[in-house]
């Protein structure tokens, strides 16, 4: 049996004298102390980042060991009682710590289909979710991480914590800052993305290396192939969507259509990018559908487009 073990099985016991009896003599053996650390720590090591602990008291810790120590067979009274009430009282309070807390509940943060949604996160933080996604954690983000999945796309701002990282789990990466504001796309049928508006974010994914963006900065992976790819960015052409109204004055056709992805929830495919980048347009949009803004654009810049298959638009000049 491992000291891992013998401490498993001691917290679940319920007052087996053969448990109880090996797990004391095992906390007094003086030449043991570093299985102890290392059993200890490999306890704590596993122990989920968020897991909202239920802590005894010390006093009562304490005296559990001192009247563990007393009842003992065979006590040296030579021995300190000490050091290793102290080990004991800290092996306790690591099986309460792993063992004895309270399941938090689900919150699950959810979108229509057809509007956005904006919600005030427990630690102050704010999130706009777009159409049809949805945000799910536990408890009140009060643990020593707080941690967030998402479904869809959301614009984050988060409320700075510097000892308290923020964490979004995503189907292609897991995104970690402290404080800042950002997009995370994550839609099933689309690339999952990150675009950086302000402060710095960690971006973390199994087909790709951890990852800095500042500022500007967006990445992109494709899960079809696995690939990825760090870009340069308007920041406002993936967080406008957040608001009530679009508003274009003499901007690029390739920004334009960025921000109708993002606010209707839609891909727009053009392969003439020189088109798109040189073509520039002023326009506001409202509550119109995609189509009515596709049409008044095709007016504009004499483009044509057809719509496929869902949300997806193709356009050509």
């Amino acid at each position: 049996m491992t000291e891992k073990e013998l401490i498993e099985l001691y917290s679940h016991s319920s007052g087996s004298p053969e448990v109880d009896d090996a797990f004391h003599r095992w906390m007094r053996d003086p030449q043991d102390s570093q299985s102890k650390e290392e059993a200890l720590e490999e306890i704590w090591a596993e122990t989920p980042s968020d897991t909202v602990v239920k802590m005894p008291k010390a006093s009562k810790v304490f005296s559990k060991a001192r009247k563990t120590e007393r009842a003992m067979n065979g006590y040296d009274r030579q021995f300190s009682f000490i050091p290793w009430a102290l080990a004991a009282a800290c092996a306790l309070l690591a099986v309460v710590a792993v063992y004895v807390f309270s399941p938090e509940p689900e919150t699950r943060l959810v979108s229509s289909s057809v509007s956005k949604g904006y919600f005030t996160l427990p630690d102050g933080s704010s999130v706009w979710l777009n159409k049809g996604s949805s945000l799910s954690f536990r408890g009140g983000l009060d643990g020593r991480t707080r941690r967030v999945t998402l479904d869809g796309e959301a614009f984050f701002d988060v409320s700075h914590d510097t000892n308290r990282p923020f964490i979004v789990h995503s189907k292609d990466m897991d995104i970690t800052v402290t404080g800042t504001r950002f997009t995370v796309t994550s839609y099933p049928e689309q690339s999952g993305a990150v675009y950086l508006e302000e402060g710095s974010v960690t971006v973390k994914g199994e087909a790709f290396p951890e990852t800095q963006l500042a500022p500007g900065q967006g990445i992109i992976f494709d899960d079809s192939t696995l690939s990825w790819k760090k870009i340069p960015i308007l920041a406002k052409d993936h967080t406008c969507w957040t608001q009530e109204r679009l508003v274009f004055t003499n901007t690029a056709l390739s920004d334009v259509f960025t921000s109708l992805e993002h606010w209707y929830h839609i891909s727009v495919i053009c392969p003439n990018k020189e088109f798109l980048d040189n073509t520039r347009i002023s326009m506001t949009v409202r509550q119109e559908t995609p189509e009515n803004i596709l049409e008044s654009i095709a007016l504009l810049t004499g483009i044509s487009y057809s719509r496929e298959e869902g949300n997806r638009f193709i356009v050509w000049k």
